[in-house]
């Protein structure tokens, strides 16, 4: 694997790049506070902005390792911060990774997020060296199933009950796409 850091990455209406800390603010303000984007999440909306400000510093940090790639979705037009998209849980002997999004509400429905997960899987086989990128959705939410879809990634099984949040259990789909797919 070939595994240098958080690369910036461009789309036709987007620059993935890494967080900075005084996005803290644009990334709270745009998605972080919201419980529409969180409802699809083991967590909850964050209730301060204070505490992401903590949250954004930590993520911040973890760029001293070339494994760590996180980026922020800075829209072309207004260079406004609408969303997050990373490769987080790295393996690399087995040369593999989950990838997870959140997007403004805003900015829902236009393609964006398929656009981002596009170039993230151009960046993570053509140039990482990985062998599968895998993503889990929330039972209900059929937009993000439609972008994994979209980008070539396939259904493998649903993960019954994985999650608990609100005094509810929560089935998992577990979507994946590895290299032969890809190409």
């Amino acid at each position: 694997m070939h595994l240098t850091g958080t690369p910036i990455l461009k789309t036709k209406r987007c620059v993935l790049r890494r967080i900075v800390p005084d996005d803290y603010r644009m990334m709270y303000e745009n998605w972080a506070s919201f419980e529409e984007v969180c409802r699809f999440f083991p967590f909850h909306p964050i209730p301060d902005i204070e505490i992401y400000r903590e949250k954004v510093n930590k993520w911040c940090s973890n760029y001293a390792s070339p494994s760590y790639l996180h980026w922020v979705i800075e829209w072309n037009e207004s260079g406004e911060v609408i969303g997050t998209i990373n490769l987080g849980n790295v393996e690399e002997t087995s040369e593999m990774a989950d990838t997870a999004y959140m997007l403004s509400p805003r900015y829902w429905n236009m393609g964006i997020m398929t656009e981002a997960l596009q170039a993230v899987l151009t960046y993570a086989f053509e140039v990482a060296g990985f062998n599968r990128i895998q993503a889990e959705v929330f039972d209900g939410n059929a937009a993000s199933a439609h972008v994994l879809m979209k980008c070539g990634m396939q259904l493998e099984g649903i993960a019954r009950q994985k999650y608990y949040k609100d005094g509810k259990r929560i089935d998992a789909a577990q979507y994946a796409i590895v290299k032969q797919d890809y190409e």
